[in-house]
């Protein structure tokens, strides 16, 4: 039995693509998985998202994730700064409260995602638990995030205790926040199915 690890960034662009495109998703994801051995060097925002959990968390001031760019290569600087200003923004002057993180693995099959929410926020007196999706050139919307959305209600309900707390995705370049409009899990069934044609595929690879 095969243990495919792949991210949710992975399969989420996965299920978006169609065609050679889906195949192209699958082979780079698993050239990563036989290549990497230092998050830091394979996950391109791995500074920045760590950066902001421990601004939260330690009740940092903002100039902690503006600091953010200088500890990392050159060549993502202009990137990181995109993703900075998005999440100042997204902050704006609102009352934020850190509470703590859980984490969870979907496993179905021979696939293992971990969805791990990086963040649950007490923002104006609601409770948000936040899925960040960071990236420059991909671009996020309602059928996207009702996707990532659907997991999170499928898998995680139990664990965040209760009806009460929203699932979100944060959209860090535009600061937009995605939260949850109703907990519908009818797209459920259409995400077992890609995963397991996602497994088929990477098996497949040579």
């Amino acid at each position: 039995m095969e243990n495919i690890k792949i991210t949710l960034t992975e399969f989420i662009n996965f299920v978006n693509k169609s065609g050679t495109a889906k195949a192209t998703v699958v082979r780079v994801a698993k050239k990563r998985r036989e290549t990497e051995d230092n998050p830091y060097t394979t996950d391109y925002w791995y500074a920045l998202r760590n950066r902001i959990i421990e601004f939260h968390k330690k009740g940092k001031n903002i100039d902690f994730i503006d600091d953010t760019i200088n500890h990392i290569i050159s060549e993502r600087r202009s990137n990181y700064e995109i993703l900075i200003s998005g999440y100042k923004k997204f902050l704006g002057k609102k009352k934020i409260k850190y509470l703590t993180p859980i984490r969870k693995t979907w496993i179905i099959g021979d696939i293992s995602i971990a969805l791990n929410p990086e963040l649950i926020l007490e923002i104006n007196k609601k409770i948000f638990v936040i899925k960040l999706f960071m990236s420059v050139n991909e671009s996020m919307n309602r059928k996207h995030a009702d996707l990532i959305l659907t997991l999170l209600e499928h898998e995680m309900r139990s664990k965040v205790g209760g009806t009460e707390p929203i699932f979100a995705v944060l959209e860090v370049k535009t600061g937009k926040l995605f939260p949850q409009k109703k907990k519908d899990l009818s797209l459920y069934p259409l995400l077992k199915g890609e995963a397991k044609s996602f497994e088929t595929q990477w098996k497949e690879l040579k």
